[in-house]
Protein backbone atom coordinates (compact mmCIF):
# COMPACT_ATOMS: atom_id res chain seq x y z
CA UNK A 1 0.00 0.00 0.00
CA UNK A 2 2.37 2.89 0.95
CA UNK A 3 4.70 2.20 -2.37
CA UNK A 4 1.41 2.99 -4.64
CA UNK A 5 2.44 0.21 -6.61
CA UNK A 6 2.93 -3.22 -5.88
CA UNK A 7 3.05 -6.57 -7.98
CA UNK A 8 3.07 -10.00 -7.88
CA UNK A 9 5.93 -12.84 -8.71
CA UNK A 10 9.42 -11.98 -7.92
CA UNK A 11 10.10 -12.79 -11.99
CA UNK A 12 7.86 -9.85 -13.01
CA UNK A 13 9.61 -6.54 -14.61
CA UNK A 14 11.74 -3.89 -11.86
CA UNK A 15 9.03 -1.08 -13.04
CA UNK A 16 5.95 -3.86 -14.25
CA UNK A 17 2.91 -3.48 -12.93
CA UNK A 18 -0.19 -5.99 -12.12
CA UNK A 19 -3.44 -4.84 -13.28
CA UNK A 20 -5.27 -7.46 -11.09
CA UNK A 21 -3.39 -5.69 -8.28
CA UNK A 22 -3.99 -2.33 -9.31
CA UNK A 23 -7.89 -3.25 -9.36
CA UNK A 24 -8.06 -4.87 -5.94
CA UNK A 25 -6.17 -1.87 -4.26
CA UNK A 26 -9.26 -0.35 -6.12
CA UNK A 27 -12.01 -2.21 -4.78
CA UNK A 28 -10.48 -2.56 -1.05
CA UNK A 29 -10.06 1.52 -1.46
CA UNK A 30 -13.98 1.66 -1.80
CA UNK A 31 -14.64 -0.79 0.40
CA UNK A 32 -13.12 0.91 3.33
CA UNK A 33 -14.73 4.23 1.95
CA UNK A 34 -18.20 2.58 1.88
CA UNK A 35 -17.69 1.56 5.82
CA UNK A 36 -16.93 4.25 6.96
CA UNK A 37 -20.20 5.77 5.14
CA UNK A 38 -22.17 3.62 6.29
CA UNK A 39 -21.01 3.90 10.01
CA UNK A 40 -22.42 6.88 11.16
CA UNK A 41 -25.99 4.58 10.77
CA UNK A 42 -24.68 1.25 11.79
CA UNK A 43 -27.02 0.09 15.01
CA UNK A 44 -24.34 -2.48 16.20
CA UNK A 45 -21.31 -0.04 16.38
CA UNK A 46 -20.42 3.15 18.46
CA UNK A 47 -18.51 5.38 15.69
CA UNK A 48 -17.29 9.43 15.66
CA UNK A 49 -20.51 10.40 14.78
CA UNK A 50 -23.37 8.83 15.50
CA UNK A 51 -26.76 9.61 13.65
CA UNK A 52 -30.50 8.94 15.01
CA UNK A 53 -31.37 7.05 12.35
CA UNK A 54 -29.95 3.69 11.69
CA UNK A 55 -30.53 1.27 9.59
CA UNK A 56 -29.63 -2.56 10.09
CA UNK A 57 -29.10 -3.26 6.65
CA UNK A 58 -26.14 -0.63 6.26
CA UNK A 59 -25.49 -2.56 9.20
CA UNK A 60 -25.19 -5.61 7.44
CA UNK A 61 -22.91 -3.68 4.94
CA UNK A 62 -20.53 -2.85 7.41
CA UNK A 63 -19.92 -6.62 9.12
CA UNK A 64 -19.94 -7.96 5.03
CA UNK A 65 -17.15 -6.16 4.31
CA UNK A 66 -14.96 -5.74 8.02
CA UNK A 67 -13.93 -9.44 8.01
CA UNK A 68 -11.56 -9.17 4.65
CA UNK A 69 -11.01 -5.29 3.61
CA UNK A 70 -7.83 -4.62 6.43
CA UNK A 71 -6.47 -8.38 5.52
CA UNK A 72 -6.25 -7.70 1.94
CA UNK A 73 -4.21 -4.36 2.32
CA UNK A 74 -2.26 -6.09 4.20
CA UNK A 75 -1.67 -8.69 1.47
CA UNK A 76 -1.03 -6.05 -0.67
CA UNK A 77 1.31 -4.21 1.61
CA UNK A 78 3.27 -7.63 1.52
CA UNK A 79 3.85 -8.04 -1.89
CA UNK A 80 5.27 -4.52 -1.65
CA UNK A 81 7.56 -5.32 0.64
CA UNK A 82 8.83 -8.13 -1.32
CA UNK A 83 9.53 -5.90 -4.45
CA UNK A 84 11.31 -3.14 -2.21
CA UNK A 85 13.72 -5.63 -1.06
CA UNK A 86 13.99 -6.47 -4.47
CA UNK A 87 15.64 -3.48 -5.33
CA UNK A 88 17.07 -1.96 -1.91
CA UNK A 89 19.46 -3.38 0.80
CA UNK A 90 17.80 -3.61 4.34
CA UNK A 91 18.90 -0.41 5.35
CA UNK A 92 17.68 1.07 2.33
CA UNK A 93 14.37 -0.06 3.18
CA UNK A 94 13.74 0.81 6.78
CA UNK A 95 14.68 4.35 5.54
CA UNK A 96 12.28 3.92 2.97
CA UNK A 97 9.04 2.76 5.10
CA UNK A 98 10.17 5.56 7.83
CA UNK A 99 9.80 8.01 5.39
CA UNK A 100 6.72 6.89 3.17
CA UNK A 101 4.71 5.13 5.83
CA UNK A 102 6.20 7.59 9.01
CA UNK A 103 5.73 10.86 7.65
CA UNK A 104 2.16 10.32 6.11
CA UNK A 105 1.38 8.96 9.71
CA UNK A 106 2.96 12.14 11.89
CA UNK A 107 1.71 14.91 9.70
CA UNK A 108 -1.88 12.84 9.79
CA UNK A 109 -1.82 12.66 13.59
CA UNK A 110 -1.13 16.42 14.11
CA UNK A 111 -3.37 17.54 10.85
CA UNK A 112 -6.15 15.61 10.64
CA UNK A 113 -7.30 13.56 13.28
CA UNK A 114 -7.67 16.82 15.60
CA UNK A 115 -10.53 18.00 13.51
CA UNK A 116 -12.25 14.91 13.94
CA UNK A 117 -11.88 14.55 17.50
CA UNK A 118 -13.30 17.90 17.72
CA UNK A 119 -16.18 17.67 16.20
CA UNK A 120 -16.97 14.46 18.16
CA UNK A 121 -16.56 16.22 21.11
CA UNK A 122 -18.90 19.60 19.87
CA UNK A 123 -21.15 16.74 18.92
CA UNK A 124 -21.44 14.86 22.51
CA UNK A 125 -21.32 18.33 24.25
CA UNK A 126 -17.94 17.76 25.69
CA UNK A 127 -16.58 20.71 24.52
CA UNK A 128 -18.03 23.91 23.26
CA UNK A 129 -15.16 26.49 22.14
CA UNK A 130 -13.43 26.45 18.89
CA UNK A 131 -11.08 24.15 17.24
CA UNK A 132 -8.05 26.22 18.01
CA UNK A 133 -9.17 26.08 21.64
CA UNK A 134 -9.72 22.22 21.70
CA UNK A 135 -6.08 21.46 19.58
CA UNK A 136 -4.20 21.76 22.99
CA UNK A 137 -6.46 19.22 25.15
CA UNK A 138 -6.10 16.63 21.80
CA UNK A 139 -2.86 15.30 23.59
CA UNK A 140 -4.48 14.78 26.65
CA UNK A 141 -5.53 11.16 27.47
CA UNK A 142 -5.85 8.11 25.11
CA UNK A 143 -8.77 7.77 22.57
CA UNK A 144 -12.16 7.13 23.44
CA UNK A 145 -11.96 8.00 26.92
CA UNK A 146 -9.42 10.96 26.10
CA UNK A 147 -8.63 12.66 22.89
CA UNK A 148 -5.49 11.65 21.23
CA UNK A 149 -6.03 9.32 18.41
CA UNK A 150 -5.04 7.78 15.31
CA UNK A 151 -8.02 6.81 13.82
CA UNK A 152 -8.09 5.06 10.75
CA UNK A 153 -4.23 5.59 10.71
CA UNK A 154 -3.96 2.87 12.92
CA UNK A 155 -3.62 1.08 9.29
CA UNK A 156 -0.23 2.95 9.20
CA UNK A 157 1.16 2.53 12.44
CA UNK A 158 0.77 -1.49 12.05
CA UNK A 159 1.82 -1.48 8.73
CA UNK A 160 4.90 0.50 9.65
CA UNK A 161 5.68 -2.05 12.73
CA UNK A 162 5.47 -4.83 10.91
CA UNK A 163 7.42 -3.57 8.41
CA UNK A 164 9.75 -3.24 10.82
CA UNK A 165 10.04 -5.63 12.73
CA UNK A 166 9.74 -8.52 10.31
CA UNK A 167 12.74 -7.27 7.88
CA UNK A 168 14.94 -10.14 9.58
CA UNK A 169 12.23 -12.77 8.81
CA UNK A 170 11.77 -11.32 5.27
CA UNK A 171 15.84 -11.26 4.39
CA UNK A 172 15.81 -15.07 5.44
CA UNK A 173 12.79 -15.54 3.01
CA UNK A 174 14.79 -14.38 0.37
CA UNK A 175 17.76 -16.42 0.47
CA UNK A 176 18.29 -20.12 -0.88
CA UNK A 177 16.66 -22.05 2.19
CA UNK A 178 14.00 -19.59 3.03
CA UNK A 179 12.82 -20.30 -0.77
CA UNK A 180 12.78 -23.26 -0.53
CA UNK A 181 10.66 -23.04 2.75
CA UNK A 182 8.21 -21.15 1.33
CA UNK A 183 8.16 -23.74 -1.93
CA UNK A 184 7.53 -26.34 0.74
CA UNK A 185 4.97 -24.89 2.50
CA UNK A 186 2.97 -23.80 -0.98
CA UNK A 187 3.20 -27.45 -2.05
CA UNK A 188 1.38 -28.21 1.68
CA UNK A 189 -1.51 -26.38 0.56
CA UNK A 190 -1.95 -28.89 -2.84
CA UNK A 191 -3.79 -31.77 -0.90
CA UNK A 192 -6.90 -32.57 0.03
CA UNK A 193 -7.02 -30.77 3.09
CA UNK A 194 -5.20 -27.68 1.40
CA UNK A 195 -7.78 -25.23 2.74
CA UNK A 196 -8.07 -26.08 6.44
CA UNK A 197 -4.17 -26.06 6.83
CA UNK A 198 -4.60 -22.77 5.38
CA UNK A 199 -7.56 -21.46 7.74
CA UNK A 200 -6.78 -23.32 10.94
CA UNK A 201 -3.41 -21.26 11.91
CA UNK A 202 -4.84 -17.75 11.08
CA UNK A 203 -8.00 -18.58 13.18
CA UNK A 204 -5.70 -19.43 15.92
CA UNK A 205 -3.76 -16.45 15.50
CA UNK A 206 -7.04 -14.40 15.39
CA UNK A 207 -7.88 -16.01 18.82
CA UNK A 208 -5.03 -15.53 20.19
CA UNK A 209 -4.93 -12.01 19.47
CA UNK A 210 -8.49 -11.02 21.21
CA UNK A 211 -7.34 -13.26 23.89
CA UNK A 212 -4.32 -11.44 24.99
CA UNK A 213 -5.48 -7.80 23.98
CA UNK A 214 -9.12 -7.56 24.28
CA UNK A 215 -8.30 -5.24 27.29
CA UNK A 216 -6.38 -2.45 24.73
CA UNK A 217 -8.40 -0.14 23.58
CA UNK A 218 -6.16 1.09 20.23
CA UNK A 219 -6.38 -2.60 19.16
CA UNK A 220 -9.97 -3.52 20.40
CA UNK A 221 -12.42 -1.00 20.61
CA UNK A 222 -13.79 -1.48 17.08
CA UNK A 223 -14.36 -4.34 15.21
CA UNK A 224 -11.21 -4.30 12.38
CA UNK A 225 -10.59 -7.94 12.56
CA UNK A 226 -6.39 -6.43 13.23
CA UNK A 227 -5.49 -10.16 14.28
CA UNK A 228 -5.21 -11.24 10.93
CA UNK A 229 -3.09 -8.62 9.90
CA UNK A 230 0.45 -9.82 10.52
CA UNK A 231 0.06 -13.13 9.08
CA UNK A 232 -1.67 -11.69 6.26
CA UNK A 233 1.52 -9.32 5.80
CA UNK A 234 3.38 -12.21 5.76
CA UNK A 235 1.34 -14.14 3.39
CA UNK A 236 1.63 -11.37 1.02
CA UNK A 237 5.46 -11.32 1.00
CA UNK A 238 5.89 -15.02 0.75
CA UNK A 239 2.41 -14.64 -2.16
CA UNK A 240 4.84 -12.47 -4.13
CA UNK A 241 8.30 -14.40 -3.82
CA UNK A 242 6.47 -18.14 -4.85
CA UNK A 243 4.78 -18.71 -7.06
CA UNK A 244 3.85 -21.69 -5.96
CA UNK A 245 1.24 -20.05 -3.90
CA UNK A 246 -0.44 -18.46 -6.47
CA UNK A 247 -1.07 -21.63 -8.12
CA UNK A 248 -2.15 -23.27 -5.17
CA UNK A 249 -4.52 -20.32 -4.20
CA UNK A 250 -6.08 -20.84 -7.30
CA UNK A 251 -6.88 -24.20 -6.63
CA UNK A 252 -8.36 -23.19 -3.05
CA UNK A 253 -10.45 -20.36 -4.85
CA UNK A 254 -13.92 -21.90 -5.55
CA UNK A 255 -13.96 -23.84 -2.27
CA UNK A 256 -12.99 -20.63 -0.68
CA UNK A 257 -15.35 -18.71 -1.75
CA UNK A 258 -18.20 -21.12 -0.82
CA UNK A 259 -17.11 -20.95 2.42
CA UNK A 260 -16.65 -17.46 2.89
CA UNK A 261 -20.36 -16.91 1.40
CA UNK A 262 -21.96 -19.47 3.94
CA UNK A 263 -19.64 -17.74 6.59
CA UNK A 264 -20.52 -14.05 6.35
CA UNK A 265 -24.44 -15.21 6.06
CA UNK A 266 -23.97 -16.61 9.57
CA UNK A 267 -22.39 -13.55 10.57
CA UNK A 268 -24.87 -11.49 9.10
CA UNK A 269 -27.57 -13.99 10.69
CA UNK A 270 -26.22 -13.06 14.04
CA UNK A 271 -25.81 -9.76 13.94
CA UNK A 272 -29.25 -9.40 12.45
CA UNK A 273 -31.26 -9.28 15.96
CA UNK A 274 -29.33 -6.16 17.20
CA UNK A 275 -26.93 -5.00 20.04
CA UNK A 276 -23.99 -6.73 18.47
CA UNK A 277 -21.62 -4.83 20.86
CA UNK A 278 -23.69 -6.05 23.80
CA UNK A 279 -24.09 -9.85 22.94
CA UNK A 280 -20.09 -10.13 21.89
CA UNK A 281 -19.31 -13.05 23.96
CA UNK A 282 -15.48 -12.93 25.99
CA UNK A 283 -12.91 -13.42 23.86
CA UNK A 284 -11.58 -16.58 25.97
CA UNK A 285 -15.01 -17.81 26.18
CA UNK A 286 -16.21 -20.77 23.95
CA UNK A 287 -18.43 -18.75 22.18
CA UNK A 288 -15.93 -16.01 21.54
CA UNK A 289 -13.55 -18.53 20.25
CA UNK A 290 -16.02 -19.74 17.83
CA UNK A 291 -16.67 -16.09 16.62
CA UNK A 292 -13.23 -15.45 16.71
CA UNK A 293 -12.71 -18.73 14.13
CA UNK A 294 -15.70 -17.94 11.68
CA UNK A 295 -14.72 -14.49 11.75
CA UNK A 296 -10.62 -15.36 10.83
CA UNK A 297 -12.01 -17.75 8.48
CA UNK A 298 -14.58 -16.00 6.68
CA UNK A 299 -11.87 -13.39 6.13
CA UNK A 300 -9.11 -15.23 4.65
CA UNK A 301 -11.64 -16.94 2.28
CA UNK A 302 -12.55 -13.91 0.82
CA UNK A 303 -9.21 -12.80 0.33
CA UNK A 304 -8.13 -16.10 -1.54
CA UNK A 305 -11.27 -16.01 -3.20
CA UNK A 306 -10.70 -12.30 -4.40
CA UNK A 307 -7.20 -13.08 -5.51
CA UNK A 308 -7.97 -15.79 -7.60
CA UNK A 309 -10.98 -13.81 -8.98
CA UNK A 310 -8.42 -10.41 -9.98
CA UNK A 311 -5.83 -12.41 -11.19
CA UNK A 312 -8.55 -14.64 -13.48
CA UNK A 313 -10.06 -11.74 -14.85
CA UNK A 314 -9.45 -8.34 -13.63
CA UNK A 315 -6.55 -8.56 -16.40
CA UNK A 316 -6.73 -5.17 -19.00
CA UNK A 317 -4.30 -2.76 -18.20
CA UNK A 318 -5.49 1.00 -18.86
CA UNK A 319 -4.09 3.87 -17.85
CA UNK A 320 -7.25 5.47 -15.89
CA UNK A 321 -7.03 2.55 -13.52
CA UNK A 322 -3.19 2.85 -13.08
CA UNK A 323 -4.05 6.74 -11.57
CA UNK A 324 -6.89 5.81 -9.83
CA UNK A 325 -4.18 3.15 -7.94
CA UNK A 326 -1.77 5.20 -7.08
CA UNK A 327 -4.46 7.38 -5.72
CA UNK A 328 -5.52 4.84 -3.01
CA UNK A 329 -2.78 5.63 -0.40
CA UNK A 330 -3.49 9.61 -0.23
CA UNK A 331 -7.28 8.59 -0.54
CA UNK A 332 -6.75 6.64 2.40
CA UNK A 333 -5.11 9.28 4.28
CA UNK A 334 -7.56 12.02 3.90
CA UNK A 335 -10.91 10.68 3.11
CA UNK A 336 -12.10 9.49 6.73
CA UNK A 337 -11.87 12.98 8.40
CA UNK A 338 -14.26 14.30 5.26
CA UNK A 339 -16.85 11.18 6.49
CA UNK A 340 -16.76 12.81 9.69
CA UNK A 341 -17.11 16.24 8.70
CA UNK A 342 -20.26 15.28 6.56
CA UNK A 343 -21.82 13.63 8.73
CA UNK A 344 -21.64 15.86 11.70
CA UNK A 345 -23.20 18.20 9.43
CA UNK A 346 -26.00 15.97 8.33
CA UNK A 347 -26.87 15.13 12.21
CA UNK A 348 -27.10 18.73 13.34
CA UNK A 349 -29.43 19.45 10.56
CA UNK A 350 -31.22 16.78 11.50
CA UNK A 351 -31.43 15.07 7.21
CA UNK A 352 -33.25 12.12 6.69
CA UNK A 353 -31.21 8.89 6.69
CA UNK A 354 -31.48 8.66 2.99
CA UNK A 355 -30.56 12.05 2.70
CA UNK A 356 -28.06 12.16 4.96
CA UNK A 357 -26.39 9.03 3.47
CA UNK A 358 -26.23 10.34 -0.20
CA UNK A 359 -24.95 13.73 1.25
CA UNK A 360 -22.08 12.31 3.29
CA UNK A 361 -21.11 10.34 0.38
CA UNK A 362 -21.53 12.57 -2.84
CA UNK A 363 -19.41 15.18 -0.21
CA UNK A 364 -16.61 12.95 1.25
CA UNK A 365 -15.79 11.45 -2.05
CA UNK A 366 -15.97 14.29 -4.15
CA UNK A 367 -13.70 16.27 -2.27
CA UNK A 368 -11.33 13.44 -1.20
CA UNK A 369 -10.82 12.38 -4.76
CA UNK A 370 -10.20 16.31 -5.60
CA UNK A 371 -7.53 16.47 -3.04
CA UNK A 372 -5.98 13.04 -4.31
CA UNK A 373 -5.63 14.97 -7.83
CA UNK A 374 -4.17 17.93 -6.26
CA UNK A 375 -1.71 15.43 -4.12
CA UNK A 376 -0.29 13.13 -6.81
CA UNK A 377 0.08 16.75 -9.06
CA UNK A 378 2.72 18.19 -6.85
CA UNK A 379 6.22 16.67 -6.23
CA UNK A 380 5.85 18.43 -2.20
CA UNK A 381 2.77 16.94 -1.36
CA UNK A 382 3.40 12.93 -3.19
CA UNK A 383 6.47 13.42 -0.42
CA UNK A 384 4.20 14.03 2.03
CA UNK A 385 2.02 11.23 1.56
CA UNK A 386 4.40 9.04 0.97
CA UNK A 387 4.24 8.51 -2.63
CA UNK A 388 7.66 8.72 -4.90
CA UNK A 389 8.44 11.49 -7.13
CA UNK A 390 6.34 11.52 -10.92
CA UNK A 391 9.03 10.45 -12.97
CA UNK A 392 9.79 12.87 -15.84
CA UNK A 393 8.73 12.73 -19.50
CA UNK A 394 11.38 10.51 -21.60
CA UNK A 395 12.55 13.41 -23.18
CA UNK A 396 13.78 15.21 -19.98
CA UNK A 397 14.62 11.94 -18.20
CA UNK A 398 17.31 11.55 -21.29
CA UNK A 399 18.64 15.05 -20.08
CA UNK A 400 19.48 14.54 -16.42
CA UNK A 401 22.64 13.76 -15.84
Amino acid sequence: MADGRTIVGGASPPEGRRADLDWLRIITMLAVFTVHVVEPFNPWDSWHIVSPDRSKWLGEVAFLLAPWIMPLFMVLAGDGAWRALERRTGREYVRERLLRIGLPLVAGILLLVPPQVYLERRLRGQFHGSLLDFYPHFFEGIYPQGNFAWHHLWFLVVLLVFALVTLPLFARLRRPDGRRAMARLAASLDGRWGLVRLLLPMAAFRVAFAALFGWFPPLAYDWSNRGLLLPAFVCGFMLAGEPGFRRSLDRLAPAALGVALAESAALAAWAWPGDVLARLPSPRSAAGVLLSTVYASAATCWVVALLSIARRYLTARREAVERASEMVYPFYVLHHGFVVAAAFVVVKKGFGMATAFAAITAFSFSVTVALCTLVTSSDALRLLFGLRRRRPPPAAAALEP
